[in-house]
């Protein structure tokens, strides 16, 4: 308990001491990023604030847009934060307004971000995966379609096009999409291509194509037997 007493009043000298290195230099990106990581370490809510402040005033004072990145990203970190914590407590109602006012302020981050960066293929698809869950399809689809460029979101950009246009019941594009991301797949049973089998059969079945659904499923379950609800949907498919 000493310890941790001492660990807090010296994370107090620190924070002060930052403090005044940074508004006798506030033109300083160094001073700056230091008293921001020390103001998050201990991850309290009032310190966090305080970190955003200060990002956000050298925004307004500087134009610096990086400044203003991070003051998002930290309010981002405290609304997942309050995610976790409202499903540890099993409440839905919280639950639900917690998730609500995640996705309306990174919605919101992700649009001024492309504004900002018209051209960074990461932030379209961060924009769309936002939209997608907003179920505003039809603006998420163009920007998975310029994102899937992107080797190292290709995977994802794909999965999420394939369930865009399923859930606007275009299956045969739904279709098409998910099987070119499973045969560019290297390997078949991690975890996104799970999703892009189950997402595949899943539209296959929307589509009146049993035989096929059937076998999709059939090679989901050889990979792994209790993945979601495979085993009943196989089931429930008509023989024959």
């Amino acid at each position: 308990q000493d310890r941790l007493v001492q660990a807090d009043q010296r994370v107090e000298e620190l924070i002060a001491k930052a403090q005044a290195e940074h508004e006798a230099n506030p033109d300083d990106a160094t001073r700056l990023n230091t008293l921001v990581d020390i103001l998050c370490r201990r991850e309290r809510f009032e310190e966090e604030c305080r970190a955003i402040g200060v990002l956000v005033n050298t925004f307004k004072r500087t134009g610096r847009y990086i400044a203003k990145q991070r003051a998002d990203d930290i309010r981002m970190k405290q609304l997942r934060r309050d995610l976790r914590a409202a499903r540890d407590k099993n409440d839905p109602a919280a639950l639900r307004e917690a998730q609500v006012n995640q996705l309306k302020f990174e919605m919101a981050v992700f649009k001024d971000r492309l504004e900002q960066y018209p051209t960074d293929l990461r932030v379209k698809f961060e924009f769309a995966r936002r939209l997608f869950q907003a179920k505003r399809y039809d603006e998420a689809i163009p920007l998975l379609q310029a994102a899937r460029v992107d080797p190292k979101s290709r995977a994802a950009c794909m999965l999420y096009l394939g369930r865009c246009f399923q859930k606007k019941d275009m299956n045969q594009q739904a279709i098409s999409t998910l099987k070119q991301a499973l045969a560019e797949r290297e390997s078949t049973d991690d975890d996104t291509s799970k999703e892009l089998a189950y997402y595949l059969g899943r539209s296959q079945e929307a589509d009146g194509l049993s035989g096929e659904a059937k076998q999709t499923y059939g090679r989901l379950l050889e990979i792994d037997y209790n993945y979601r609800d495979v085993r009943d949907r196989l089931e429930a498919l008509p023989s024959g």
